[in-house]
């Protein structure tokens, strides 16, 4: 309208230009804050894989070891780094091995000495995601029944032992362990059987002593007065690493983004277990189906904040000792790089 009043005149076209190119610039302001162009939220703001699969399918053995994992997962960290992360449970770690070696699994949670064991027969080439755990005193120990012969490992040769997986963590620390004391491991007649199995077996005297872990340990005291004869990860396994998370080469290149995010999340799982022991024991309750006691008395090894080839090392350098493997294994080669964890 013009001075006059009358509409249509001279005065009124520059505010329709006006008013026409503020809503103009409001509406590109606002599509371009939708696609996060001017720092603006599209109401996702979850990592992004740039087009990478951020999707891990991950077997594991329900043993203390895994606690830091199903912490992370419960408090929505992996969810938080943008990752679809599904537990797989198994009943030992060549199990898992061989499903992530026909594609059925990402990554697999397993004791150090199968896995380099595996890489060495060229099951898989294996890549290390992350460490998991690493001995402590009476996490990793050799039971009997209180009714059996087996006194003390001097008592071991000619006998029945349980183990998961021969060739393994377990009757690789046997071995050392005896030899320091001069005692003839190669004596031992190893039966193999998941750690769910060990305690029935040494109450019905199929074996006469089984190595095993936490919280089988506390459970086969408990329920059958298992006794201790010795701690396997003792002398010249003390502190040694015992499990680690790990994928296969392909995966690897394939999926760095997705990787980073399971070690980003996973490290703050990790700091919580380290620092919070009700929290392990809740997530081994519910994960392992043992009840609170059990969870309270059960001993707790150690948690790595980092994977470190120096220290990793050990472990292939004892299989050679041991003769599981024929050649050294260069562990720096294996280890993936790791993803620094955003401060607090």
């Amino acid at each position: 309208m013009n001075r006059r009043g009358i509409p249509g005149g001279p005065s009124s076209r520059p505010r329709r230009r006006v008013l026409g190119a503020v809503l103009t610039v409001t509406a590109l302001m606002a599509g371009l804050g939708g696609c996060g162009l001017l720092g603006g939220s599209s109401g996702d703001d979850k990592p992004s894989g740039d087009g990478q699969n951020m999707k891990i399918r991950l077997g594991l053995v329900k043993v203390v070891d895994v606690a830091p994992v199903y912490i992370a997962q419960q408090a929505g960290f992996f969810k938080a780094e943008g990752l679809d992360l599904e537990l797989i449970p198994l009943t030992t770690s060549a199990v898992g091995i061989d499903k992530m070696a026909a594609g059925e699994m990402d990554m697999v949670h397993g004791n150090y000495v199968s896995m380099f064991t595996a890489h060495a027969k060229k099951v898989v080439d294996l890549k290390w995601v992350a460490d998991c755990y690493a001995a402590k005193p009476n996490v990793w120990m050799t039971m009997t029944s209180p009714t059996s012969s087996v006194k003390s490992m001097s008592d071991l040769p000619g006998k029945k032992v349980a183990v998961t997986t021969t060739s393994n963590l377990a009757d690789m620390t046997v071995w050392s362990v005896l030899s320091a004391h001069n005692v003839d491991a190669k004596q031992i007649k190893y039966v193999q059987m998941p750690f769910t199995e060990m305690a029935a077996a040494l109450k019905n005297g199929n074996v006469d002593a089984a190595v095993m872990a936490e919280p089988f340990i506390t459970q086969a005291a408990k329920s059958m007065g298992a006794v201790r004869v010795f701690d396997a990860a003792s002398g010249p396994t003390e502190s040694i690493p015992m499990a680690g998370y790990s994928t296969n080469a392909k995966f690897a290149a394939a999926n760095p983004k997705a990787l980073a995010a399971f070690q980003r999340g996973l490290a703050k799982g990790v700091e919580i277990a380290n620092s919070d022991r009700a929290r392990v024991e809740a997530a081994v309750q519910g994960y392992a189906g043992i009840d609170a006691q059990t969870a309270s008395i059960m001993n707790i090894g150690a948690y790595p904040a980092s994977l470190e080839a120096a220290r990793l090392q050990r472990v292939p350098d004892l299989m050679k000792d041991f003769g599981i493997l024929s050649e050294r294994i260069d562990v720096s080669t294996m280890v993936l790089p790791q993803a620094p964890v955003p401060a607090k």
